[in-house]
């Protein structure tokens, strides 16, 4: 599309005086220099157009040509006619040009600037995060910012301001891919595209100030990541996020009504969710401190995950199953079969469930699979491999917490366990994946491997923060896994800052 201004001309009696107004095609020889037209009348940058008219002179270093406030290249001049280039636009978009000859102009002539395509020479950044700044550099981006849309793959970006060199946008959001595809649009003429890559937004641990000591976590059908934890917050909390960044309190799992009765004045510990047959189905710990034989391992169920939690009662304590300390249950579905997992400090073991997972399935026999060492096992699949992640040290003791997360793997589920020395798990051998610190300490207890939308894999797990050692903090990170198929956590310590997850 062209941009046209039709104004009115105006010719100077003489030397520059009177405004009288005077039709170009009349125009007295002598008068002074005017305009008859200027041919083509719609010209981009660069090209030549042609100035006919009157008293031009026959010498060039008199005659100044200018399209708006840019003076042009003159290639040629008669007394009747000037040959120019047109040059670039400047802030003021050439809509007029004018001759001056020996200090004396004509009036301002129409013309109708014709802009070329624009061109994207570079962006400030080649990858970034939504709502971030990024200018755009080259050429043809004119001065009108209602005249430049800017698009990632389509999607529009807010254009905060225009010169004919520099676009400055805020990056879109929801684009739903992560290497876009950044092209101008001035009017009608598109540019030239440049690949960018969206980064995500940052997240900062922890993602959650509450209390959530032994996480453990479930996506549901409406879209929301609800999470459990132990009952720092009476009858257990129930958060949600649909980012895994930003939690927020939503229930309680029970009330004082409906939570486990089966240890007297025991806390509810170190939930694990499970969805099995249409039904979310939580297995947890109940124990007093010290109670190391009366403590058990029971069961709920609910429709939604977000409850309410009917308790089913206990699957079994320590002095019936004569496993001391069995607490911090974990189920894991192998070859259409149920296992629980759980320990202590006193061995992890495991044990096949029934079909509905709301018991022991008769006759099954427990199986120690770990040593002395560890507690709060989370088990993982990958690639051939049984991931046994578990935790060492102590995990309540405010900044002096030595609790880190560990990992051995097998590939059998009921082992030998290695780590990654090949020492047995059984023998209390392990490879630790975080550890302490300058911010966090005491940091272990992982939940379940969480993918994103982009294939990245995330765990969640708990820490005592340095600068307010209260509570038990929600930590995040990403889990990356190297040649040798061992899973890596970022420099081996809990992420300060980073990369979020990407849900779509």
């Amino acid at each position: 599309m062209l941009y046209m201004l039709v104004i009115s001309v105006f010719s100077h009696c003489s030397a520059g005086k009177g405004t009288d107004t005077l039709d170009p095609d009349t125009a007295v020889p002598g008068a002074g220099p005017s305009i008859r037209s200027v041919t083509p009348s719609t010209a981009s940058a660069g090209e030549r157009v042609t100035i006919a008219g009157l008293d031009f002179g026959s010498r060039r270093d008199a005659v100044t040509v200018a399209f708006a406030d840019r003076e042009a290249e003159i290639v040629s001049v008669s007394d009747v006619r000037v040959e120019v280039v047109v040059p670039r636009p400047g802030e003021t978009l050439p809509t007029t040009v004018r001759i001056t000859v020996d200090g004396r102009s004509t009036d301002a002539f129409p013309f109708a600037y014709d802009y070329p395509a624009p061109v994207i020479e570079s962006l400030s950044a080649l990858e970034g995060a939504a709502g971030t700044g990024m200018d755009i550099t080259g050429t043809g981006f004119g001065s009108q910012v209602e005249d430049v849309v800017v698009t990632f793959d389509g999607q529009s970006a807010v254009v905060v301001s225009v010169s004919d060199r520099l676009i400055k946008v805020v990056v879109p959001g929801d684009v739903g891919k992560r290497t876009v595809e950044v092209a101008v649009k001035v009017k009608a003429k598109l540019s030239n595209k440049i690949a960018f890559n969206y980064t995500g937004l940052q997240y900062q641990n922890p993602v959650s100030t509450w209390s959530l000591p032994d996480p453990t976590l479930i996506k549901a059908p409406d879209g929301w990541f609800y999470l459990y934890a132990t009952e720092d917050t009476r009858n257990m909390p129930i958060m949600r996020s649909k980012n895994l960044v930003d939690w927020t309190f939503f229930a309680t799992a029970f009330t004082d009504a409906t939570r486990p009765t089966f240890e007297a004045n025991g806390g509810l510990w170190a939930p694990d969710i499970n969805h099995i047959d249409g039904r979310y189905v939580m297995y947890y710990s109940m124990s007093v401190w010290g109670g190391e034989w009366t403590c058990g391992i029971g069961v709920a169920v609910a429709d939604s995950p977000a409850g309410p939690f009917t308790d089913r009662g206990k699957l079994f304590r320590s002095n019936e199953i004569d496993v001391q300390n069995s607490i911090d249950p974990h189920l894991i579905e192998d070859n259409g079969k149920k296992y629980l997992f759980w320990g202590s400090f006193r061995g992890i073991y495991m044990i096949e469930m029934s079909d509905d997972g709301l018991s022991v399935k008769q006759g099954a026999e427990k199986q120690q699979v770990a040593g002395t060492a560890f507690e709060g096992v989370y088990m993982h699949k990958r690639d051939g491999y049984y991931y046994l992640f578990a935790s060492i040290g102590s995990c309540c003791n405010g900044l002096n917490s030595t609790y880190r997360l560990v990992v051995g793997r097998s590939t059998q589920l009921a082992g030998p366990y290695l780590d990654r020395g090949g020492q047995l798990m059984m023998s209390n051998g392990y490879t630790v994946l975080v550890d302490r610190n300058t911010a966090f300490v005491g940091n272990g207890h992982c939940s379940q491997i969480v993918p994103d939308d982009d294939g990245n894999d995330w765990i969640l797990y708990h820490g005592v923060r340095t600068d307010n050692p209260a509570g038990r903090v929600l930590l995040l990170d990403r889990v990356g896994w190297d040649a040798a198929g061992w899973p890596v956590i970022g420099d081996g310590t809990p992420t300060i800052k980073a990369l979020a997850p990407v849900f779509r």
